[in-house]
């Protein structure tokens, strides 16, 4: 009897620190070890500091970051010297097929992270995968440079905006990124 209940208090302990340590990193709010509110030198620390670089505006950026099936490039967005918001580059390029595949990997990582996704032009409420995907589809052709088709949490995490984009640029080229927002 007194093993079944330690069996049971380890198991409620262990259960109950998993649900601690996930919500206190919900609320952080960020991505892979990057949170809001580091400074840019808080930022470079995080890994192997060579493989960041500055953009002519002062932020920064990396690459070879995990991102679902592969890896992505990220950028780094400060106000006032503190991290506002990450943009994770999943695909930029004119390749039609694997810009649709990008667009696919956001919204399960958006799934993932967030539960249902929301794609406003494939209706109000919780999209599917395949509803995203043909939104998308319909959306990118029409749209002028510079752009935007966006698919975001139908209920944001705590501490964080979670969206994704997909930009069109001059000719065939699309940029598909997600971003992870102060609130």
């Amino acid at each position: 009897m007194e093993t079944n209940f330690l069996e049971k208090f380890m198991r409620f302990g262990t259960a109950a620190f998993a649900l601690l340590l996930t919500h206190g990193l919900a609320a952080a709010g960020g991505y892979q070890g990057w949170e809001f509110g580091m400074t840019q030198a808080q930022i470079r620390a995080v890994g192997d500091p060579a493989r960041y670089y500055t953009f002519k505006n002062g932020d920064i950026g990396a690459g070879h970051v995990p991102f679902e099936n592969g890896e992505a490039l990220i950028s780094f967005y400060f106000t006032d010297g503190y991290l506002e918001r990450t943009m994770l580059i999943a695909y930029g390029g004119e390749d039609a097929s694997s810009a649709r595949q990008a667009w696919t990997d956001a919204y399960a990582h958006l799934a993932r992270v967030c539960g249902d996704v929301e794609s406003l032009s494939a209706g109000v409420g919780a999209s599917t995968p395949e509803a995203a995907l043909a939104a998308y589809d319909k959306d990118l052709p029409s749209l002028a440079p510079g752009k935007r088709h966006q698919m975001g949490c139908l209920r944001m995490p705590a501490g964080e905006r979670v969206w994704a984009t997909a930009t069109r640029g001059e000719g065939k080229l699309v940029m598909v990124a997600v971003n992870y927002g102060k609130p």
